[in-house]
Order: structure tokens, then C-alpha cells, then sequence
């Protein structure tokens, strides 16, 4: 298993995933390639709590599509510098100064996902990834019926395993059942 300080290959203990990193294409709210590599990175433990999520999910006839995992601090710069808004975009640490870590992407203790069906194909959900504004949230009263209850299904079963919703994005879950691991910096 290739092992990168906390951060392992999540497709190294299942290939029970769509990884679909939006970041290592342009086509994503940036428009550049911001990673390197479409290898979907995660800290291990957060890797092993996905899976029991995706157990769930699979036994409920849905499979799970990872948007976003392990972020080095270097694209977390970069995406500061395309969108400096605190609301979306987490400001890079400077690593001189931070005395305590919290989970992020910058750990691989956090996570952007969506459901599909056994094919592969997205179900309705609250809105699109990545849209920068109010109705990412799942508390946004525009979204369809449908498409809020996918979103609190999936929510409902990330925070059953051991993850934490973040109020302002449906989609992005942060690994809050075991103690943060410092930031890194490996390319992805």
C-alpha cells in the first residue's frame, strides 16, 4: 500500500468508488487543472469511515462519486488566489505560525462527494458541485423536494460513520471521529 505521511490511495483498499477529482481536469469552477494526478488521496482513517459509508449507500442500491479529497497547501494557494471568499475557500495556513489543525482537505481529512445509482449515474441532488453561492447549502429553500431529500439521506448517513456536514456545501463532509493530522504539502 503507497502511503504518503496519514494520507493513503484510497483506491489501495477499495475500487468500490467513481473517483471523479474535479480539480485535476479544468472543468471545475477555476477552469485551470489544479492537482497534478486524478489519484484520490485520503487520510486513513477517514478512508476507512467513507467505506463504511459506502457500504451503506450500496446496500441502499447507490454508489458513492468522490469530487474532491487530499488538497497539498500549494493548491489550497492557488485556489485562495482564484476565490479569496472565506465562505467557500478555505485561506492557506501559514505553517510558521499554525499551532493546531482541524480537518481538511489539506489533511485528507476531508471529503467532496455525491450518490449515483448502481450505474453510475448521478442522482438528483440539491445543486451542482462547486456552485459558489447560497443554494450549495442544503438548508437553500429553492432546492426540489427530491433533491433536498437525496442530500439529507447522504448527509444523514456520512454523519452516521463519523463525519460532520458543512452547513454552507451539501457535498463536503469533514472526518470529526478521530484527532487531526497536520497539514502537508504532497503533490498529487
Amino acid at each position: 500500500m503507497e502511503r504518503k505521511g496519514n494520507l493513503i490511495k484510497l483506491t489501495d483498499l477499495s475500487s468500490d468508488f467513481i473517483i471523479d477529482l474535479k480539480y485535476a481536469t479544468p472543468d471545475n469552477f477555476t477552469g485551470v487543472q489544479v492537482y497534478q494526478s486524478a489519484d484520490c488521496w485520503l487520510d486513513e482513517h477517514t478512508a476507512q469511515i467513507l467505506i463504511k459509508a459506502q457500504e451503506i449507500f450500496e446496500k441502499d442500491g447507490y454508489r458513492v462519486k468522490i469530487w474532491d479529497a487530499y488538497r497539498p497547501i500549494r493548491a489550497q494557494k492557488r485556489f485562495w488566489e482564484i476565490m479569496p471568499n472565506d465562505d467557500f475557500i478555505a485561506r492557506p495556513p501559514d505553517m510558521t505560525k499554525i499551532k493546531k489543525f482541524r480537518p481538511t482537505h489539506m489533511n485528507g481529512m476531508c471529503v467532496d462527494v455525491t450518490l449515483t445509482d448502481k450505474e453510475g449515474n448521478e442522482i438528483e441532488m440539491p445543486s451542482p458541485f462547486d456552485i459558489m453561492d447560497e443554494r450549495a447549502a442544503l438548508n437553500y429553500s429553492g432546492h426540489s423536494e427530491n433533491g433536498r431529500r437525496n442530500g439529507e439521506y447522504l448527509k444523514q448517513v456520512m454523519e452516521s460513520v463519523g463525519f460532520q456536514a458543512y452547513e454552507c456545501e451539501w457535498w463536503h463532509f469533514y472526518d470529526v471521529s478521530t484527532d487531526p493530522a497536520p497539514f502537508s504539502d504532497y503533490e498529487i
